[in-house]
């Protein structure tokens, strides 16, 4: 932008006013009004605005003495001191149509003055912001602590605004647009309520300026007016929250608690479980507590015109979503530290009651007055759900039993490699770090999730933004969020949670420099691709995806003659290095494994399920939008050709190749799910349409999806939380099952299993081997959960001469072929087959025993003793027997 001072006719009257807010600024005064003189010498005709709160300094005589050198008035506020209210008292006052806004103190450079005018003159924007986060923008003679206090005030005004410094207090705009903000306004922070009420109507430029801390005097933020901003954001968010809604919400609370306790030592008393009771007791307390802060804490604060039954299914949703909440708190302190049920409630209770308080304040009984637009709605939401299932997933992950895939990772950590057969390393080194810190437990297995889930988010989020800014990002978030393949992940420790991380991540280096043409990010992208592949091989079909995207694109087919893509392949190359060595010590047996031999061991045709798969673990109202997307209404929902071309290709290609591979062998569904990240800024985009201004679906079947989504984000979450609920606390009514999957039970049947071992080692004299009837996951569910802490003698159904994954690597070949055998399986088939007398010694017939749970069967062990294992019939990574 110029930095010409516009020209202005001259006139009687002033066409810009500059209110400066004061309180306590004599020793600033004289400075700032010479340095606005000096600014403003070609911008005639200007008034300054001298608006003082009761200084007692003089500061009002300071600037009357002024008024013989140029057009200053002093306004003397009667009131208590609020900079919000002095600003609007002195926008009353003025007598021009534009209003700058600036402190007295010294920190706003008064030499700014044109830069922020001139956009404004023009009638290119209809405010201005000197901005301190702007490119070129700086703050100086800041200690820390005002950093911090700063950067922590402007990271909660984040969601409500697309500007970089909403906490500015210097800026400029129409004294009309100042005088139509809302009556409560108040506060110190007076541009982000414009800004926020203003909403899609306002066009805003930041103008970087040198941000310099005051010479003279003291700085008037202190607590009070830090309480005061955090009400501000609460109001703008929609939030009813104050003290007195508190206080009673607290009492409503105090009685549903007595009615909750009752309830809950009635039916722990007469035999109930405690899931069972604390689900009833909840209910019922909640149902007082709704009725009671519907008639009282919230009476006349909430949206009048909403229906009571739209209001009760609102808080239906908060109930169970805090319900589950509760749940959490519950397991952990029973199960982990210990405590009696009626010394858990108590804290469960009170953590709950917060949840219920901030559920109803900001989305049960909230209020529209702010005039916060649909998009910072939407905002709110992603980031509010987002810590949600944080919350959910941390009182949660070390409760819910460990499935056999991350046993048997734990099991890679077990016997640290290069690599394995069937993966990459990196999910085995993450779990021997989690485990080295938080010991072999189902946390410590896990624990390493949060910030795989962080690090997924920040780059859900920054590709959105970089195809569509703060909102897309923030959709792309609440996708990442809420969708079932990628909620599932952040709770399984398996290597799809690193590899989404990194896929994500590629995504965004990828757009930044083939699309956006940054060679930085190229450095970026070597990194991505490298840990990816170090997680999971399907994330190798970026690459020739993005060669697509630059054969077709002619911008981007300048980086063929450029070395930055050479140099990221081989720093990938280089991460990657540790899986070339091992598959070159072993024969190359994992490339091979993940190619020609997965079509001879899997023969059939499975293309379909790229479709089943999207609309499974992508939620039916997402996959619809994504394949419409691929549609005509992609030009309508991303306009800039570029972008859509790679959001298009990065998807097609990958999925592509899975639906050819689908034609001679079996697809898994992580595989599948992964290429529609790049999709998402698109998808989300069309599904959220109408929170843009002036925007119509295009065509019906796009309507009924953009209704969809709303009831399908609601549903997701309330179902991620009863999953969780229920595979711990179960659910009443519900019985405990795994669904014929064999998730369950494994600790019961490892203790089976060893009082089983130490009858066989007593009546054979020797310690017999423990091999699972399955390929690699029921061996690793008995070595992590194996009581002696032992896994040297368990191993897979390679010693039965089938494929055993890693177990074929780690069994031992100078086993003794005399030590008796216990085959056992969740399952009946395979371990009753007649052929197994060829593998094993005087194989004992089969027998069946239930496993219990909390008084339920869960699981059913299946097992069989032999006296011994023929050698030639166990399968080696060398050796296939006939």
């Amino acid at each position: 932008m110029a930095q010409d001072s516009p020209t202005i006719l001259h006139s009687t009257e002033p066409v810009v006013s500059i209110v400066v807010p004061t309180l306590n600024e004599a020793d600033n005064i004289d400075r700032l009004l010479e340095g606005i003189r000096t600014a403003m010498a070609g911008l005639q005709p200007y008034e300054v605005l001298i608006v003082d709160d009761a200084s007692r300094d003089g500061t009002a005589q300071r600037a009357l003495a002024w008024q013989d050198r140029m057009n200053v008035r002093v306004i003397e506020r009667q009131a208590p001191p609020d900079l919000s209210g002095a600003v609007l008292d002195g926008a009353r006052a003025a007598r021009a149509a534009w209003v700058v806004v600036m402190d007295a103190d010294g920190s706003h450079p008064p030499d700014r003055l044109p830069a922020l005018l001139e956009p404004l003159l023009a009638g290119t924007h209809d405010v201005t912001i000197g901005s301190r986060h702007a490119e070129g923008g700086l703050t100086e003679g800041w200690p820390w602590q005002r950093h911090l206090t700063s950067g922590v005030a402007t990271l909660l005004a984040w969601p409500f605004t697309e500007v970089r410094d909403p906490m500015a207090g210097f800026f400029a705009t129409t004294r009309e647009r100042l005088l139509d903000l809302k009556n409560q306004t108040a506060g110190y922070k007076i541009l982000l309520e414009l800004l926020v009420q203003g909403g899609d109507r306002i066009r805003t430029l930041e103008v970087p300026i040198h941000f310099e801390d005051r010479r003279h005097g003291q700085s008037k933020l202190g607590l009070n007016q830090q309480l005061t901003y955090l009400k501000r954001l609460a109001w703008l968010a929609g939030g009813r929250v104050s003290l007195g809604s508190a206080s009673k919400f607290g009492l409503v609370g105090l009685a549903g608690m007595v009615v909750d306790l009752l309830l809950f030592q009635l039916m722990i008393g007469s035999g109930s479980g405690l899931g069972p009771a604390h689900v009833a007791s909840f209910v019922v307390a909640t149902v007082v507590n709704f009725f009671l802060n519907h008639g009282w804490t919230f009476r006349g604060q909430a949206q009048a015109s909403m229906p009571l039954g739209q209001r009760y299914a609102r808080f239906f949703i908060v109930a169970v979503m805090a319900l589950m909440i509760r749940g959490g708190v519950l397991v952990l302190l029973v199960d982990v530290f210990g405590l009696s049920a009626m010394a858990a409630i108590v804290p469960a209770i009170l953590v709950t009651a917060g949840v219920n308080y901030l559920g109803s304040a900001f989305y049960v009984f909230a209020s529209t007055a702010s005039g916060v637009i649909p998009r910072v709605r939407w905002h709110l939401a992603a980031l509010g759900l987002l810590a949600y299932m944080l919350v959910l997933r941390v009182l949660y992950m070390g409760q819910v039993d460990l499935i056999p895939d991350e046993m048997y990772y734990w099991m890679y950590a077990q016997n640290l490699a290069l690599s394995y057969l069937d993966h990459p390393p990196l999910t085995g080194w993450i779990i021997a770090a989690g485990t080295a810190l938080a010991g072999d437990t189902v946390f410590g297995v896990r624990l390493f999730l949060l910030p795989l889930t962080l690090v997924a988010a920040w780059y859900f989020y920054r590709y959105g933004a970089t195809m569509g800014g703060k909102t897309t990002g923030l959709l792309c978030l609440l996708a990442f969020t809420v969708l079932p393949f990628f909620a599932v992940a952040g709770i399984l420790m398996t290597p799809d949670a690193p590899m989404i991380a990194a896929w994500a991540a590629a995504l965004y280096y990828f757009k930044r420099s083939l699309v956006d043409g940054e060679q930085t990010a190229f450095l970026g992208l070597g990194l991505a691709m490298g840990l990816g592949l170090l997680a999971k091989y399907t994330i190798v079909l970026l690459a020739p995806a993005a060669l697509v995207f630059m054969l077709i694109d002619h911008q981007a087919r300048r980086w063929f003659f450029r070395p930055q893509p050479y140099l990221a392949a081989l720093l990938a190359t280089l991460i990657f290095l540790p899986v070339v060595v091992w598959n070159w010590q072993n024969d190359w047996a994992s490339f091979v494994f993940q190619s020609t031999r997965r079509l001879v061991e899997n023969p059939d045709f499975s293309s379909h399920l790229v479709v089943l798969y999207a609309l499974a673990l992508l939620s039916p109202v997402v996959a619809v939008a994504g394949f419409l997307c691929f549609g005509s209404i992609r030009k309508t929902i991303q306009p800039e050709q570029r972008k859509r071309r790679f959001m298009l290709v990065m998807t097609a290609v990958p999925l592509a190749v899975f639906t050819a591979y689908g034609a001679f062998s079996v697809i898994k569904f992580h595989w599948t799910l992964p290429p529609w990240i790049a999709m998402l800024p698109l998808i989300m985009n069309a599904l959220a349409w109408p929170i843009w201004p002036e925007r119509r679906p295009v065509g019906r079947l796009h309507g009924l999806l953009i209704r969809a989504w709303s009831p399908t984000v609601v549903g997701l979450v309330l179902a991620y939380g009863l999953l969780l609920h229920f595979l711990t606390l179960g659910l009443p009514g519900l019985k405990t099952t795994d669904f014929g999957t064999g998730y369950l039970g494994w600790p019961e049947i490892a203790a089976e299993l060893n009082e089983l071992e130490h009858q066989v080692a007593v009546a054979a004299g020797k310690p017999p081997l423990l091999a699972a009837a399955s390929k690699w996951g029921g061996a690793a569910a008995l070595a992590f959960h194996h009581p002696d802490g032992r896994h040297n003698h368990i191993t897979g159904q390679n010693l039965i001469g089938m494929s055993g994954s890693m177990w074929e690597y780690w069994f031992d070949r100078d086993t003794d072929p005399e030590r008796p055998v216990i085959l056992y399986n969740t399952r009946s088939r395979l371990i009753n087959e007649a052929w197994l007398e060829r593998a094993l010694i005087g194989l004992g017939p089969l027998r069946e025993k239930p496993v219990y749970r909390d008084g339920q069967v869960i699981q059913t062990l299946y097992y069989r003793i032999a006296e011994g294992f023929r050698p030639e019939q166990v399968r080696y990574p060398d050796r296939i027997p006939e």
